[in-house]
């Protein structure tokens, strides 16, 4: 992004102006259509017509980025991929809010790019979590006591036709990244 900033903000003006035009020039029902258009657009991203046609115009901008840590790092990262800049320098609004000087190209950019980044990564996160919990489970054999079940009682077959080996695979590689700590029994039966 930050190699082709000047090529997308000017695709991007470009292709706002036409929008404008339209909605000035344009028929009854396009001219309605485009102004509102251009409006959800500007509203969505918090800037003006005016703010995004002057590209260097620096103005504050605030973003709730959430009160994890791992947000605020993902939210620096897009930061840096947005600006080019290897650091960022913001104001603490409030728990979750900081404050940035940006031009409204960038906060517009970013918003949506930070907006999908902790969107996917929550989902992926939330993957892992499970996967991490299959792996302890497996590898500290937290499992059910059987030799308690009565005599005779016989155990339902595995159907392996409909065992997922990649789940399974990736479970088994996670089990290898945990510690190997064990818990010992406080009282023997």
């Amino acid at each position: 992004m930050a190699t082709n900033d000047k090529s997308d903000y000017e695709s991007i003006k470009d292709r706002l102006q036409k929008i404008q035009a339209l909605a000035e020039g344009g028929y009854a029902g396009e001219a309605e259509a485009a102004k509102r258009i251009l409006e959800n657009l500007c509203r969505q991203h918090g800037v003006s017509m005016d703010d995004i046609l002057d590209k260097e115009k620096i103005s504050r901008y605030r973003f709730n980025v959430g009160r994890s840590k791992i947000n605020l790092r993902l939210f620096v990262q897009c930061h840096a991929n947005v600006t080019g800049k290897k650091s960022m320098k913001y104001g603490k609004v409030s728990g979750s809010d900081i404050i940035l000087d940006l031009t409204a190209y960038q906060a517009a950019e970013l918003a949506n790019l930070f907006f999908w980044h902790k969107t996917n990564l929550k989902k992926d996160l939330e993957k892992t979590q499970e996967l991490v919990f299959e792996a302890y489970i497996n590898k500290h054999h937290i499992i059910r006591d059987k030799s308690n079940d009565p005599e005779g009682e016989e155990e339902e077959p595995v159907d392996f036709s409909s065992i997922d080996f990649e789940h399974l695979k990736k479970v088994l590689y996670m089990q290898e990244t945990l510690n190997d700590n064990k818990y010992r029994k406080m009282i023997e039966k």
